[in-house]
């Protein structure tokens, strides 16, 4: 049989939006999915290695960078998740026939993702109100380090279970030997190529955009506690150094690992695809060289520069993906072929909702940091503090 003829086809239904509107708010909404989401990957692994490096001194800036992070971490999962909606849902109008069958063909651990993302979410609540509730010193640390460990399985665990769709969906001629295979949907894209460098590309890339967190706490602390902030701006940089440096190798790995026609696009054979490769290769080095010089100083500009230019980085880096996605979904579903009309009074009202989500949420942050930095009359009165320890 054929690959195009068990390819679903289009509802007989337009298109509520251009293809390439919906194809830029696809990019647009995975970009804002993408920030958050490396957070909370890499957060979790980071703020375990820092708990368990400054167990022996709960006053130390390494112990109160990895309480920051776990603080701050339930923040990122509920904007991670908020904002995956949004490319969820274009990605669904535009690549439904593809992402739906392989969603089916691996439904098994495709819906184990909510069981999954439930518990993680649970554990990281668990450790602010239930492990930091109270300061132990190295026993607190430990048993904090442990479950950031655990969660961060977890996060792991959904971003394999993301990456084997998103590959497998992009490779039509495997759903029929997969489903042969096993049509119980307990199937997984595992004999993928590009999917191991893939998925340590983007773990590599969590590493990183961790290390400019840490840094942005940095940045906040400026007036407040500078020694502190100099502290963070630099082994921010560092994380973020150390992390980028590797992903050229990394990088590299995923570039082989792809069909010969398509890593070419990469290397000339496409002009739009390979100046925003070029692009995005230029604005590593930029953030490279940015925090090289930040690392040591702890200089505040070149730590900003280094922030933006890995924020395009990611962008053009998400672009790239998504031409990519193109080139393996081309032949076989062709979204352009669907009829479009147009709902802007609905466009409206998405974007206006998603706009008012984000001030919701910024304003969720500010509320839940408030409320974990305003002192407590046993605090701000040692008198007071003294009575109650007795």
């Amino acid at each position: 049989m054929e690959t195009f003829n068990f390819i679903p086809a289009y509802p007989p239904l337009p298109f509520p939006l251009p293809v390439w509107l919906m194809q830029t708010l696809l990019i647009a909404g995975f970009f804002l999915h993408a920030l958050p989401m490396n957070v909370v990957w890499g957060g979790s692994v980071i703020g375990a290695v820092m708990f368990f490096l400054g167990r022996k001194d709960t006053s130390s800036y390494t112990y109160k960078s990895a309480k920051a992070l776990a603080i701050s971490l339930p923040l990122f999962i509920s904007f991670a998740i908020t904002q995956g909606i949004v490319p969820l849902l274009f990605l669904q109008l535009l690549y439904g026939p593809a992402f739906y069958s392989s969603s089916i063909i691996m439904a098994a651990p495709w819906l184990s993702l909510l069981a999954i993302l439930i518990v993680s979410y649970y554990i990281a609540y668990y450790i602010i109100y239930r492990v930091l509730k109270n300061d132990f010193g190295a026993k607190t640390a430990i048993k904090a380090s442990v479950w950031m460990v655990i969660m961060s399985i977890g996060f792991a665990a959904i971003a394999s279970i993301f990456s084997n769709n998103m590959t497998l969906m992009q490779t039509p001629d495997k759903w029929m030997p997969l489903y042969s295979n096993n049509p119980h949907g307990l199937n997984l894209n595992l004999h993928e190529p590009q999917l191991l460098p893939r998925y340590t590309h983007f773990f590599v890339s969590s590493i990183a955009v961790t290390g400019m967190t840490l840094g942005c706490f940095g940045l906040y602390l400026t007036k407040r506690n500078a020694e502190f902030s100099t502290w963070l701006l630099k082994l921010g940089s560092r994380i973020f150094l150390g992390a980028t440096i590797l992903q050229i190798p990394v990088g590299l790995w995923f570039l082989k690992s792809l069909p010969q026609s398509h890593m070419a696009a990469f290397m000339g054979g496409d002009q739009l695809v390979t100046g925003v490769f070029i692009a995005s290769m230029a604005l590593m080095l930029v953030s490279i060289l940015a925090t090289a010089i930040s690392s040591a100083s702890g200089d505040r500009r070149l730590f900003i520069a280094g922030l933006v230019s890995n924020a395009l980085l990611i962008l053009a880096m998400i672009i790239n993906r998504h031409q990519l996605r193109l080139m393996y979904l081309n032949p076989h579903v062709q979204p352009d072929a669907v009829a479009v009309s147009t709902q802007w009074d609905l466009l409206a009202i998405f974007l206006v909702s998603t706009v008012a989500l984000i001030l919701y949420l910024v304003w969720l942050s500010r509320l839940v940091y408030r409320a974990f930095h305003t002192e407590s009359p046993a605090v701000s009165n040692p008198a007071s503090a003294n009575v109650a320890s007795t």
